[in-house]
């Protein structure tokens, strides 16, 4: 053990403040002369004897002032505990300190073979240990080993029942339409999971089902469901349009298309057809009305604002333009506008829930400041007809 770290591993010091070079140097000093002593009665190798007021290094001091006699009977046990014989014979007195000199080799060895046995008896006892947790590793392995074959067996056989497929075929489809198994009575479960396997399979509802979707299975008409219904319906009104080449199919795709959200598709398919050369007024404003609509989706509403228009000159009594420019308008912020030509579809028969769904829609999609702006307005043209836009302010 060299001095430096002898000194890191026993000095600590108490002072709060510095110490002075005189103090450090007398300590050094104090240090240097406990490893001489050490080293002197042969116990250097021992930690104990190098550090301060330790049993070895009580006795060590003892032995140094002939203090011999002094030695108390559990100093001299410790020194027969420790199997330090030669030295335990020379504070004896049994033993001359030139024969304690040769003997004290031995004790030295025997401390080395001690501490060799020790590591060898950890060595083993590592040993064992390893040998012990690979077995147990190993134990564990093989119990898994048996539980995934049994497992693999047991999904095996159940892949092969009927009743363990059509539960896994049934789970599944309720988690693509986003439906929760527990909201779904044993009255209702038959006649969801027909709707379902039905717009699964690109297959159009009977109108009692899309009835009954809205209506009393109105909770199992999720998003996914909806856009799935919608799309179902626009595929459907396409085909026949290819087969009949009638307008008012061309029309009704592309209303089902903007309910499905493919607003870019039905753009495209409007655009592609001869209607607005038709003179009937009624199919012309069905037809600026749903193009109208399409641009509103696509953000190009100066178009939109054109087609609505449009619409409304084809068929001036048609509430339909009429909500469509409304709708519009209140998109822009223009709250008067929107106001008036609400105003026109209600005094043309327009549903005064469809109109608010419009508003309820419009405001949700609007940031705080932008939402109490436009409600502020349109409490300020009409309080009562608005009056339930005081709930929407936050």
């Amino acid at each position: 053990m060299t001095r430096s770290r002898f000194f890191k591993k026993t000095y600590h010091s108490n002072y709060r403040g510095k110490v002075s070079v005189e103090d450090a140097v007398k300590h050094q000093t104090y240090l240097d002369d406990m490893r001489k002593d050490a080293v002197f009665y042969c116990v250097d190798h021992i930690e104990s004897s190098m550090i301060p007021h330790s049993m070895l290094h009580k006795i060590i001091q003892k032995l140094k002032t002939k203090q011999n006699d002094s030695l108390t009977l559990p100093e001299k046990a410790y020194l027969v505990r420790q199997n330090l014989n030669a030295l335990h014979s020379l504070v004896e007195g049994k033993i001359s300190f030139n024969q304690y000199k040769k003997e004290v080799v031995n004790d030295r060895i025997k401390h080395q073979e001690q501490l060799e046995a020790e590591r060898l008896r950890l060595e083993k006892l590592r040993e064992l240990e390893l040998i012990q947790l690979k077995k147990q590793q190993e134990k564990l392995a093989q119990e898994r080993k048996v539980r995934e074959q049994a497992e693999r067996e047991r999904r095996k056989k159940l892949e092969s029942d009927p009743k363990y497929i059509a539960q896994q075929r049934e789970k599944a489809l309720l988690n693509k339409y986003e439906i929760y198994p527990y909201l779904i009575g044993n009255k209702q479960r038959s006649k969801l999971l027909n709707i379902l396997n039905l717009l699964d399979n690109q297959q159009r509802l009977q109108e009692q089902d899309a009835i009954w979707l809205s209506s009393e299975g109105r909770e199992f008409f999720t998003g996914e469901v909806k856009m799935k219904f919608h799309r179902v319906e626009a595929d459907f009104y396409l085909k026949q349009y290819e087969v009949t080449k009638s307008d008012w199919h061309a029309i009704n795709a592309s209303s089902q298309l903007r309910k499905c959200k493919a607003s870019k598709e039905a753009e495209k398919f409007l655009e592609n057809t001869k209607i607005s050369s038709n003179k009937n007024s009624k199919l012309l404003s069905a037809y600026f009305t749903t193009l109208g609509g399409v641009k509103r989706d696509l953000k190009k509403s100066d178009t939109a604002i054109e087609y609505g228009l449009k619409a409304h000159d084809h068929s001036s009594q048609d509430y339909r333009p009429c909500t469509l420019l409304g709708a519009i308008y209140m998109e822009n912020h223009e709250y008067d506008l929107g106001h008036d030509w609400y105003s026109k579809a209600r005094d043309r028969g327009a549903p005064e829930n469809s109109i608010n769904a419009d508003l309820r829609s419009i405001l949700l999609r609007l940031d705080k400041a932008k939402r109490s702006e436009m409600v502020a307005s349109l409490l300020k043209k009409d309080p009562y007809i608005y009056g339930w836009l005081k709930d929407m302010k936050q």
